[in-house]
């Protein structure tokens, strides 16, 4: 159900410009509480303001949803069924050409918008584009410019702790975005069969971006597009649900989606790329959270393989295997980097 909210008070002074971009931002939301509220009103203060805003309710309990600002719509899920089908939802209810994925935990920065979407138009070839995602509580940290997969089969928060002086001031071809802070091309994320509902939360970004580069995509950073990450959300850094999906889905993914010359060549570290994370995982005491999901990823693999055989049939580029290893190579510097950043309060991923 889409609704709007008329009677909700105004977040945008007067004189705000009213030609309005090709793009619908979709926001999912659980229990976010105020921080919503905040994400909603840093969007909708861009300029040009995009064409539609969405949030996409996954049943929540706290009220965040009920008192939208003028402008935004209501799509009302009847439970939580995870941030993957919420965003279908959400694809569903909308039409337009560009579509941003928001977790209520962002803020966004002047200028975010017009950047990124100038730099989807501008070349064809790129399915999606990265914003620079800083750390809120660390503004002078970078969270991600992007998501990238080592030769260990790991998933990597690109440049995760670095201060913006000691990244590439210019574009850079990487993996995909984060998909809580991404801007997408309709047509691609159609092109790849779009999200995939059964991962409930955790690597369907990074699902999606390995599906675009088989059809022929490229996802390029763009600097000068901000935003500011809270992080851990509803979930939690390291909660037993952060953990238990974080492994479970580690299988999922990479038996669904790497191209398959990649995929026998990294057959090893296939295999104990999840089990190594678990065991990480239960270092820090979430033992039984990460075996958990180490039990239910097993049992997903026939389910991922048969997946895997229906999606071949859509992989179209040949060069997607070379472009990923080579964007493999780039994670692994940026992982040795990375590791000799100050720590900070949000940990990069295995």
């Amino acid at each position: 159900m889409v609704t709007g909210h008329p009677g909700a008070k105004k977040a945008l002074a007067p004189g705000r410009l009213i030609s309005v971009t090709n793009a619908v931002v979709i926001i999912v939301n659980y229990d976010s509480g105020e921080r919503l509220h905040r994400c909603l009103l840093s969007v909708l203060a861009q300029q040009p303001p995009p064409k539609r805003v969405l949030v996409v309710d996954n049943a929540s309990s706290d009220g965040s949803a009920t008192s939208l600002p003028e402008g935004v719509e209501l799509v009302q899920r009847s439970g939580n069924g995870g941030f993957a089908a919420a965003l279908l939802d959400g694809l569903a209810a909308s039409q337009e050409p560009f579509v941003w994925t928001l977790n209520p935990d962002l803020e966004v920065q002047a200028g975010c918008f017009a950047a990124a979407e100038a730099a989807l138009e501008a070349d064809e070839r790129l399915g999606s584009v990265a914003p620079r995602v800083l750390q809120q509580d660390a503004p002078d940290r970078i969270d991600a410019t992007g998501i990238g997969v080592t030769s260990r089969l790991g998933q990597l928060n690109l440049d995760h702790g670095l201060a913006p002086d000691q990244v590439a001031a210019d574009s850079q071809l990487v993996l995909g975005p984060l998909g809580g802070a991404a801007l997408w091309r309709r047509s691609a994320l159609e092109r790849a069969g779009s999200f995939d509902a059964r991962y409930f939360l955790y690597w369907e970004d990074m699902d999606m971006a390995l599906r675009l580069q088989l059809v022929g995509y490229m996802c390029r950073t763009v600097p000068e597009a901000c935003v500011f990450h809270e992080g851990g959300g509803t979930v939690g850094h390291h909660s037993p649900r952060n953990v238990f999906y974080m492994v479970r889905n580690h299988w999922v993914c990479l038996l669904r989606s790497l191209p398959g010359p990649v995929l026998r060549e990294r057959a090893g570290a296939l295999l104990v790329a999840p089990i190594r994370a678990a065991l990480l995982y239960a270092g820090r005491g979430r033992g039984l959270s990460a075996l958990g999901g180490l039990i239910c990823g097993v049992a997903m693999i026939p389910a991922s393989l048969w997946s895997r055989r229906q999606w071949a049939r859509r992989a179209t580029d040949a060069q997607a295997a070379d472009r990923i290893r080579v964007l493999m190579s780039d994670a692994d510097k940026n992982r040795e980097v990375t590791r000799n950043a100050p720590p900070t309060t949000q940990g990069n991923e295995s």
